[in-house]
């Protein structure tokens, strides 16, 4: 049984390690943010966009009601995005599958490369997928915590297809 469970692990990890690299080309594409609305706050070092939020770099897109993105001096340092639900995909390399997720809110910590969906939380790659209130997902570390792990109230549901066999 114990040996099944670290297999069971050892394979989840797997499947997401990979969402950890996105493709080469998404670091030199341009972000392109277009929403209803733009309110810049130089007092609070925040932007705020509303209405039908879509940012997109490379393969990387957001979508959300809200997105607020809080900087320090001049470099972005979290990005808030709030709706009903917030989505984000990316390409984490050409061959492989849509790495997905969703919540109410996601906050992406650009410097420690964290993202942080709550609220009705699902993270997703090919039709495996993780579901709880909390998800944490570390890109730099390759590292996923949801449910209790996570400092999440919720059971986590974790859903695993057989990979196709030749």
């Amino acid at each position: 049984m114990l040996h099944n469970n670290r297999y069971l692990l050892l394979a989840l990890l797997l499947a997401f390690a990979s969402a950890a690299l996105a493709l080469p080309s998404d670091k030199d594409a341009p972000v392109e943010i277009e929403a209803d609305s733009a309110d810049i706050d130089g007092a609070t070092n925040t932007t705020t966009y509303r209405g039908k939020v879509r940012i997109s770099q490379g393969s990387m897109e957001l979508k959300a009601d809200k997105v607020v993105i809080t900087f320090k001096g001049r470099k972005p340092h979290i990005l808030t995005a709030t709706g009903t639900p917030a989505k984000f995909r990316q390409k984490p390399e050409q061959d492989k599958g849509w790495v997905t997720g969703q919540g109410r809110t996601i906050v992406y910590r650009i410097n420690s490369e964290e993202l942080v969906l709550t609220g009705n939380a699902v993270l997703t790659q090919n039709d495996d997928s993780f579901r709880s209130d909390r998800i944490v997902y570390d890109r730099v570390k390759a590292r996923l915590k949801a449910g209790a792990a996570a400092q999440g109230s919720e059971r986590v549901k974790v859903i695993i297809h057989p990979q196709d066999t030749p």
